[in-house]
């Protein structure tokens, strides 16, 4: 009978474990940089590439510009993006940005105490020619 209770008290926490997620950590305020600054905070982390096969479903079709911010935590995260507006109008939207992969970042020399940061980014798909 103990066996079994144990077994169960096991797999029941087990599984919560399994279930959470890994909550944003924020070690001190959030500091909104240009994106020529995001270098200076965070870098890029290129062990991680996402390699697409065809037309990612979080593209746009067309060519247009958007305009959002990401969030990332002191862990090198990304927890968020908010658009800000996009060119056509209606070109990108929050539910289209929300698909975007999110990317990993690595602290930079600069930024010991991996300050996190908010940072505009615009991006622009133009039509082949």
């Amino acid at each position: 009978m103990n066996k079994i209770i144990l077994l169960a008290f096991v797999t029941t926490f087990g599984l919560i474990g399994c279930s959470t997620t890994n909550e944003p950590t924020f070690f001190g305020e959030t500091v909104e940089v240009d994106s020529s600054e995001l270098n200076q905070y965070w870098e890029h982390d290129s062990s991680k590439v996402i390699r697409l096969s065809g037309r990612p479903d979080w593209l746009p079709k067309g060519a247009g510009k958007a305009s959002y911010f990401i969030t990332i935590d002191s862990n090198g995260t990304e927890v968020s993006k908010e658009l800000i507006n996009s060119i056509p109008e209606g070109w990108m939207t929050q539910k289209l940005l929300d698909k975007m992969p999110k990317q990993q970042y690595k602290a930079s020399k600069n930024n010991p105490s991996k300050t996190p940061v908010k940072v505009k980014i615009s991006s622009e798909v133009k039509r082949m020619s």
